[in-house]
């Protein structure tokens, strides 16, 4: 499952399903030093968490923090080379849950082996960066990108075929043969062409619709000429929010075009 699919699966767990709760929030930024800093302070966060167990009336928590300890440092050791910023992990005394997400946002580190999550931090880090499709409108392209937690998980990029009157997904951004075909005939059927302009938003707003609800995207940005943005907010049929990026970014590398439209969600 994805992320969305496993933070959802978290919040529906029952804090009832287990006596205790592990939950960790470490900071796995890439440093100079050969041995990253961030194995230390697993270590020494584990070693904070025994010690307060042992030494209250937690004693008799002691071994199944442990038996977490373990399944955490073999996970971790497993995707050592392939750490983003941050890590969260969340997972329980019976072995039924292990929540375990790879962030590309810079985390505090915390630690907590409690009778319940601690899931306040992932909250906002949802609510801050949330799950999104970032559409850039041009008279006769379309470039989407599926994005969450202030990263980009794919882009999809589509042309207008005036033969047929359908939008085309395209592999890659670099203009294609037929968009050479359509520029010819569109030069040959500029009449024609002003009627199209008008059509597309009716073909392309199902494109989105669809990605939404595959995607379980949160929010629905929308860029590019302010009158196609204006037009395709008012044909979408979604309850996802819907937000319009007050300037077009469709000149912007696609990193740029995901601070910008983040930047919309925050304001």
């Amino acid at each position: 499952m994805g992320f969305m699919e496993n933070w959802k699966a978290l919040q529906k767990y029952s804090a009832n399903a287990a006596e205790r709760f592990l939950t960790i929030y470490l900071n796995t930024e890439p440093t100079a030093n050969t041995q990253p800093e961030w194995k230390l302070h697993l270590k020494n966060g584990f070693k904070k968490l025994a010690e307060y167990t042992e030494a209250g009336d937690e004693r008799r928590h002691l071994d199944s923090l442990l038996a977490l300890q373990s399944k955490v440092e073999e996970r971790v050791e497993n995707s050592r080379n392939d750490m983003k910023k941050g890590l969260i992990i969340v997972a329980d005394s019976s072995g039924g849950l292990f929540f375990c997400e790879k962030v590309q946002i810079g985390l505090s580190n915390a630690f907590y082996y409690e009778a319940e999550p601690r899931l306040e931090e992932l909250h906002a880090i949802t609510s801050k960066c949330p799950a999104a499709g970032i559409v850039q409108l041009s008279s006769d392209s379309v470039t989407i990108i599926d994005s969450l937690l202030c990263e980009i998980n794919n882009e999809y990029y589509f042309e207008w075929d005036i033969v047929n009157d359908e939008w085309r997904e395209r592999p890659s951004q670099s203009t294609s043969d037929l968009k050479s075909t359509v520029n010819k005939q569109r030069e040959d059927y500029k009449e024609r062409w002003e009627v199209d302009q008008a059509r597309w938003v009716k073909r392309l707003t199902p494109i989105i619709e669809r990605m939404a609800r595959e995607k379980q995207w949160q929010e629905i940005i929308l860029s590019g000429e302010k009158a196609a943005a204006s037009h395709v907010k008012e044909a979408l049929h979604t309850t996802t929010p819907i937000h319009i990026v007050p300037k077009n970014l469709n000149n912007m590398k696609s990193r740029e075009v995901l601070q910008e439209a983040y930047a919309v969600l925050q304001s």
